[in-house]
């Protein structure tokens, strides 16, 4: 199978169990086996966070036989994080999140199709600023995050190695 022959689209109600299932296997398989079960709150409400809110979204990449075999969502940043606190304007900044790509198909340009469509939705509903926190540790996620056009904000110490980045988006 190569990129050529992936779709991506929204997910819709319909998708909801496959794209639970990749999510859980994603996250077993780059986090820890305890590690993965406290950031898993979301992928149980994919619905309500992603499909129901118009200024939220998630993207699914299907092979050809249907099975999800990436991800990308976005959504209204809602100034959770400490470290970020009253860094961004409310209903300006989307946050990113949950992309990722099954194991034998990175490298392929899949993830560069999913942040394109997450950018252009972003534009279309007039965020300013897209901002995203990654892992060093996980395979590739930082570098590809740079070569998007992604800087970083902040690179905290510690285990879990979380680097804070944002984009800047040209009005309309």
């Amino acid at each position: 199978m190569s990129a050529q022959e992936i779709v991506i689209r929204k997910i819709g109600k319909e998708d909801i169990h496959a794209v639970q299932n990749f999510l859980q296997r994603q996250l077993q398989d780059l986090f820890s086996q305890e590690g993965h079960l406290a950031i898993m709150d979301d992928i149980w409400g994919l619905e309500k966070l992603y499909i129901e809110p118009v200024r939220n979204q998630m993207w699914a990449a299907f092979s050809p036989e249907g099975t999800v075999v990436g991800t990308i969502a976005v959504c209204e940043y809602n100034d959770r994080i400490q470290l970020l606190k009253k860094r961004y304007p409310d209903q300006i900044t989307a946050e990113i999140g949950r992309c990722y790509i099954e194991k034998k198909l990175r490298r392929q340009g899949i993830g560069s199709k999913l942040v394109k469509e997450v950018e252009e939705f972003c534009n279309e509903k007039e965020y300013l600023t897209i901002y995203l926190h990654t892992h060093r540790f996980l395979p590739g996620g930082f570098n590809f995050w740079i070569k998007q056009g992604f800087t970083i904000v902040i690179k905290e110490d510690g285990d879990a190695q979380i680097v804070h980045m944002e984009k800047s988006l040209m009005p309309k």
